[in-house]
């Protein structure tokens, strides 16, 4: 069986174009898979600062929550039971 030179060739090329766009794809996928996890560490990070400055103010707010009662409480002593509709005698 002959084969001319130019099929010889176009099958080469077409071998080599083959192999041309599986390593694009390739090297494609790989940088897309880097960056993310890339972002994926920067968003984990920036989630747990956020998760401790949560805490952080949470503790703030239970303090705040008692001082508050605390004013409560203090305030109504100041201004006295409160008036009646019918005064006794």
């Amino acid at each position: 069986m002959y084969v001319s030179i130019e099929v010889l060739t176009t099958l080469g090329s077409f071998a080599g174009l083959l192999v041309a766009i599986v390593a694009g794809f390739g090297w494609t996928i790989r940088r897309t898979d880097a960056q993310l996890q890339h972002a994926t560490g920067r968003l984990e990070a920036r989630m747990d600062r956020i998760e401790s400055r949560m805490d952080r103010l949470e503790g703030q707010t239970a303090a705040l929550t008692h001082e508050l009662t605390d004013v409560k409480i203090t305030i109504a002593r100041l201004e006295g039971p409160p008036p009646r509709l019918y005064t006794m005698r």
